[in-house]
């Protein structure tokens, strides 16, 4: 019984200081009109998080000792840090940013939203699939998730090379992420 008090007490402490932290992160890009981003890298970034402790499951057969939550957070973060640099030190968004979870390419995808939740749904269902013991479904449904992925990058737009051409996609952020003119420097 004091297992499951320290088990509950430490999921319920994670889980909550996640939510605190991503509702921080929601209002910082609701206050520039970017919601659309937080959902964009959040969705992602949960999707990594996801799929890293599906893999790990299925290559060690053991229980990693982060749970869901705190993967998802955590890819989160890592999806979102050109945002961070841009939001906290002014730091434009460049094309090398999409070390960070294909960062900038992502927005140029098909229906990107709707594309991530696709993803991170497959994701979802392989890491309770893992826990089931359902091995093969696990890894069909990242295997798809992977798929998804990549043929959405495969029909995305070009990557504008200017702010004009960040402004014509018309995605209300071209303000919010601007990037280096390359014609210029």
């Amino acid at each position: 019984m004091n297992r499951f008090a320290d088990f509950s007490r430490r999921h319920l402490l994670t889980a909550s200081f996640i939510c605190i932290v991503e509702v921080i992160f929601y209002r910082e890009y609701a206050h520039f009109g970017a919601e659309f981003h937080f959902w964009l890298h959040g969705l992602f970034g949960g999707a990594l998080g996801l799929a890293a402790l599906t893999l790990w499951q299925l290559s060690t057969n053991r229980q990693p000792k982060l749970n869901s939550w705190e993967a998802g957070a955590l890819g989160h973060l890592y999806s979102a840090v050109p945002d961070f640099l841009f939001i906290f030190f002014g730091i434009l968004h460049m094309y090398w940013m999409d070390v960070f979870a294909i960062h900038i390419s992502i927005h140029f995808i098909p229906a990107p939203v709707p594309t991530m939740l696709v993803v991170f749904l497959l994701t979802l269902v392989a890491y309770g699939l893992v826990n089931d013991g359902r091995r093969r479904l696990a890894i069909t449904s990242l295997i798809a998730a992977l798929v998804l992925v990549g043929v959405a990058l495969l029909f995305r737009q070009p990557i504008p090379t200017n702010l004009q051409q960040l402004q014509a996609h018309n995605r209300g952020y071209a303000w919010l992420c601007p990037m280096w003119d390359l014609k210029t420097y």
